[in-house]
């Protein structure tokens, strides 16, 4: 089971890695700000089948417990090895707000994705597609041409990497408990990914 969830995450965090430094004409979608949950659930899937299809199978939202679907679910060839959910959430997207990204952790991947069978792993993918970076101002006005990602949480603006250490955190204290509970284990959010 370790090996299977060091395995997905690896072949994720490169297939992420390689999108963010890619000028190649899949990625201009993400590059060019009209990205979406469905486009970045699509592509990876389509990625992961290629790279994993001797280690395991790739569904999408395929239907769960109590009819929850994770963004992917990855199935070990060996049924030993289980199963690991993947939910992705485009962070910069307007209808998330910072609470709900950092509580999906637990109220989502955790206590509806993990109870099925098999399943022990639950990854939780951010993506940012803001641009740019930093806040623009314009040098004529001295207001704001254009935002950067900025988030609220427990009423604190945060920036992206500030999201990310937040469900880092999170997502320490749900592992800490669904183990101390013997149910299921899920891994700490896969670092980010931004596109430039």
């Amino acid at each position: 089971m370790p090996e299977f969830r060091a395995l997905v995450k690896r072949q994720i965090v490169a297939l992420l890695e390689k999108l963010h430094h890619s000028d190649d004409d899949e990625s201009f979608v993400f590059r060019d700000d009209r990205a979406t949950e469905d486009d970045l659930r699509n592509w990876l899937s389509a990625r992961m089948r290629e790279i994993g299809s001797s280690h395991y199978e790739v569904i999408r939202e395929q239907e769960v417990a109590v009819e929850n679907r994770p963004d992917l679910r990855v199935h070990s060839r060996n049924p030993e090895f289980g199963l690991i959910s993947v939910e992705i959430k485009l962070a910069d997207a307007d209808h998330w707000n910072g609470n709900t990204l950092v509580n999906k952790i637990e109220t989502q991947l955790a206590n509806q994705y993990m109870h099925e069978n098999g399943s022990h792993t639950g990854f939780y993918l951010l993506a940012n597609a803001a641009k740019p970076l930093k806040k623009e101002i314009d040098s004529k006005t001295g207001k704001v041409k254009r935002r950067a990602f900025a988030k609220k949480v427990a009423g604190k603006n945060v920036n992206f990497a500030g999201l990310l250490t937040l469900c880092d955190a999170r997502a320490a204290a749900v592992t800490a408990g669904l183990y101390q509970r013997a149910v299921i284990m899920t891994d700490a959010p896969i670092r980010g990914v931004r596109w430039t």
